[in-house]
């Protein structure tokens, strides 16, 4: 009998090592159709339903109903009776809705306000007085900011040469795809989750000096894209005659692609690379790659801060073109958003701009050309701002000669985050914290540490995180695990290791239909 039991466990063990916990069913006469397994993880968001994950690591996919502070979250599951299930606000660790489209008083912000607790918004600055920062967005109405709680102001009010900004569609895009894996359009960016693929344009007003500019998300690791720069090739970022701009984590590789005698000839270009740090804040840096074609260099910039300057000096190369591409070399999820080409004024800023402006003691206007000025911002109005500095005194300066404000740290307060908070991702990769109110409908009211209360609508959310600094799990703890027994074995712990999960959860449901055969003698 000890030999029987001995065996059944084995064979259960074996059947969770490869992942196959159909195995653990009594063999079937004939052969059965092969059933995929599926992994013990948590749900990723896919856009596409609504999808809840709870504290203990359990998710499910649905339709969201509402949500009341008090009672909890309605849920719809189709395949759980009754049709509207409660769950406690305290049991939910997030919630991810399908993306839907924007409706129609949607509009495209160019300003973008960073706050000093990492919340992150866009909208049109309408003017700041007496240290309020005024803002209007279409999804919350207008907004008052007191200063001290942002951290840098982008006021996007740039004039003139904008040659194209978005995307805004997947619409003019040429997409080359890995598999059947490929670069996705979703809110105004275009995503990846694997290696491989390429998303490519031609921009035929490319200016000779020309400044692109982009954001470059990831989730996880750290980003690894190749960018076919001024290419007439829109499916490979070393198959055309072009700029092929190499980013990984910590550097940057610059190659010089040349069409010549018929054949692709290429140069890494000098020097050979670049290194530079993302720091331990958000996933999310701005990337600009400036040219300057009568000069032949081109000139990458990290977060408004100068990596490196390469000059192209391979010689009797053809004329580049004005081609764009983005070839993803990970499989870590990545996105590029708000993607501008401008003309470049040729300057570049000094390697020390950036931590000037992070740990200024004044505030740091950082110009579209790349110049800046510190001191002290008094006032925004319509069209102007007023600044005053030592070196030149109170100035008007024109807002659409501002790139970006930053505030002095000194200056910054970090608001608390109240009790019961939610932190909510927005469309275009806004993010927002605060106490949800109520949830009616299409209308969110929500209390911010920041702004105060406003009303959102709410098919402008994408994500809601509930229980901030609650602990997550993604299986069952071992204070929580049944005792559970085979005969006199202990099926939790075999030989001093802990079984998986899925194996305890899979025998949990087997236990009571479990035979054990004796062997024949």
């Amino acid at each position: 009998m000890k030999r029987a039991l001995i065996f059944t466990l084995s064979g259960l063990l074996a059947g969770a090592a490869f992942g196959q916990l159909g195995g653990l069913l009594p063999v079937p006469t004939r052969p059965a159709r092969p059933v995929p397994t599926r992994p013990a993880s948590t749900f990723i968001a896919n856009g596409k339903t609504d999808q809840l994950q709870l504290i203990r690591g359990n998710g499910m996919l649905g339709k969201f109903l509402g949500f009341d502070p008090q009672r909890g979250l309605t849920w719809n599951h189709p395949d759980i009776k009754p049709d509207m299930l409660t769950i406690p606000a305290d049991r939910i660790s997030r919630l991810d809705f399908a993306i839907k489209p924007a409706p129609a008083n949607a509009k495209s912000h160019s300003g973008v306000i960073e706050f000093t607790n990492g919340d992150r918004l866009t909208g049109d600055i309408l003017g700041m007085e007496d240290n309020k920062l005024r803002v209007s967005t279409w999804y919350a109405g207008e907004l008052a900011v007191d200063r001290s709680s942002i951290r840098t102001l982008v006021p996007g009010m740039i004039s003139g040469a904008s040659m194209y900004s978005g995307p805004t569609t997947k619409k003019g895009w040429k997409e080359t795809k890995s598999g059947s894996l490929g670069w996705t359009f979703s809110d105004g960016g275009f995503e990846s989750a694997s290696s491989g693929p390429v998303i490519g344009r031609s921009f035929p007003k490319m200016p000779a000096k020309a400044r692109v500019e982009f954001d470059l998300e990831w989730k996880r690791g750290s980003p690894s894209v190749y960018i076919g720069f001024m290419t007439d090739n829109l499916t490979s970022y070393s198959s055309g005659n072009c700029y092929s701009i190499r980013l990984t984590g910590s550097s940057v590789y610059v190659y010089r692609y040349a069409k010549i005698n018929g054949g692709i000839r290429g140069q890494r270009l000098q020097p050979s690379s670049r290194s530079y740090s993302f720091g331990s804040g958000p996933k999310k840096v701005r990337i600009a790659l400036c040219h300057d074609a009568s000069k032949r260099k081109v000139a990458v910039i990290i977060n408004g801060k100068l990596v490196g300057e390469w000059p192209d000096t391979v010689p009797n190369a053809p004329p580049l073109s004005n081609g764009l591409n983005f070839s993803s070399r990970t499989s870590n999820p990545m996105r590029i958003s708000r993607l501008t080409i401008n003309q470049w004024s040729g300057n570049l800023p000094n390697s020390g701009g950036v931590t000037a402006a992070a740990g200024a003691k004044e505030d740091f206007v950082l110009f579209v050309n790349d110049d800046s000025i510190t001191g002290k911002l008094q006032s925004i109005g319509k069209d102007v701002m007023k600044f005053k500095s030592d070196g030149f005194g109170e100035v008007n300066i024109p807002m659409e000669k501002v790139g970006a404000i930053h505030f002095a740290r000194d200056a910054q307060v970090t608001p608390p985050t109240p009790a019961n908070s939610v932190r909510a991702t927005l469309a275009g990769s806004n993010r927002v914290t605060g106490i949800i109110k109520t949830w009616k409908g299409n209308q969110v009211t929500l209390i911010s540490p920041v702004f105060g209360e406003a009303t959102f609508d709410a098919s402008i959310f994408r994500r809601v995180e509930f229980n901030l600094g609650k602990p997550r799990s993604t299986s069952l703890s071992p204070a929580t695990r049944t005792a559970l027994k085979l005969g006199n074995i202990d099926l939790n712990e075999i030989n001093g290791r802990a079984l998986p999960p899925q194996v305890i959860e899979r025998l949990q449901q087997l236990q009571g239909r479990q035979r054990i055969i004796p062997l024949k003698r």
